[in-house]
């Protein structure tokens, strides 16, 4: 079977829709008729107490869509957004709808990752969990690697906790970087030690795993 190098989250309007998954945010982008597959979430940073209930449900009806292949991004964020409490509700129940689904859950994290870490203790969840467009330090790697989290990297990335995921937790994106999948490909493989084909014969076999269930 042929490799292919996937881009897990983009937000990129060029992109190759045919090997990437486009993000979309409910209630403030609508969902592009060009997208072959997608994840739909409530960002953090979209989120208000008056609008949550109306976004929890706007989810749920994009979420029967065939190409959604993934929940998110969703998740905390203590710098920017509403309090950390009704962000914390509203990922609670997109938790849920991940597990009801079946589909993974890709997360924003900043500075919250004592409480995401609890809410996964808490719910133990079966869907994989990936932290998107990950810049923390090889220590804070090392603890979500631990609950069983999979790590996703971009344009820009500490080398050091890079070079600590296992082969078999390792995600790449573009997110909103002008930059494209090949050149953060080949940085990322660089930093590893790797070449090119060799990072992509590691991303499309995880990526088959956990999105495509293959």
């Amino acid at each position: 079977m042929k490799t292919v190098l996937f881009d897990i989250h983009t937000h990129q309007p060029d992109c190759n829709f045919n090997q990437a998954i486009a993000s979309f945010s409910i209630g403030t982008e609508p969902m592009d008729d060009r997208a072959v597959y997608a994840s739909v979430g409530i960002h953090p940073w979209h989120l208000t107490e008056a609008d949550a209930d109306n976004r929890l449900q706007t989810l749920e009806e994009a979420l029967k869509q065939e190409r959604v292949v993934a929940l998110g991004e969703a998740g905390l964020d203590r710098l920017q957004g509403c309090s950390l409490d009704v962000q914390t509700a509203v990922f609670r129940q997109e938790i849920i709808l991940a597990e009801e689904h079946r589909l993974p859950l890709v997360i924003h994290c900043v500075r919250a990752f004592n409480e995401l870490l609890q809410l996964k203790k808490e719910l133990r969840p079966d869907q994989p969990w990936i932290i998107h467009g990950f810049r923390g330090k090889e220590s804070v790697a090392r603890e979500v690697l631990r609950h069983g989290c999979y790590l996703s990297f971009g344009e820009k990335f500490q080398p050091d906790a890079l070079r600590a995921v296992p082969d078999d937790r390792l995600f790449i994106e573009t997110d909103e970087s002008p930059e494209s999948i090949d050149d953060i490909c080949r940085r990322i493989a660089e930093a590893r030690g790797v070449s090119p084909e060799e990072l992509a014969a590691v991303i499309d076999k995880n990526v088959r795993k956990v999105f495509f269930k293959g």
